[in-house]
């Protein structure tokens, strides 16, 4: 079996402890271009969950993973439907991904709180980096 790879995720708002508390059991990734994420994340990889500014305190296993290219407004309201309410986003969120053509749906498992917190020597803008 392959080792897994961990993922730095960066969450805003209350998105990290609704991952915790189970509430929000998909995290989606929704870009313009084909950014990370996409086609880099796999069932099993563990996603270390970093609030925005701040230090990792916990962490999740990704179940499985979907992949979806080409979105248009219908394609996105279908994956509104279909994943909303376990994606736990307000709408504020959809309307501004409206303009998005690629999509990673995360279903998440094992979500762990960190005793303590970690610091990460993240300093740029990315959303998502991958850990070598």
């Amino acid at each position: 079996m392959e080792k897994p790879t961990m993922h730095i995720g960066v969450f805003v708002g209350d998105a990290i402890e609704n991952i915790l508390s189970g509430k929000k059991k998909i995290e989606g990734r929704f870009s313009i271009a084909r950014l990370a994420p996409y086609a880099k994340v796999k069932k099993g990889d563990i996603i270390l969950l970093k609030p925005s500014g701040g230090k990792i305190f916990g962490q999740v296993e990704a179940d499985n993973v979907l992949y979806f290219e080409n979105l248009d407004g219908e394609k996105l309201g279908k994956l509104r439907r279909e994943y909303g309410e376990d994606l736990a986003m307000p709408d504020e969120f959809w309307q501004s991904k409206a303009k998005a053509r690629y999509a990673t749906i995360i279903f998440l498992k094992n979500p762990r709180r960190y005793l303590s917190t970690l610091s990460c020597a993240k300093r740029d803008r990315r959303g998502w980096m991958i850990r070598a």
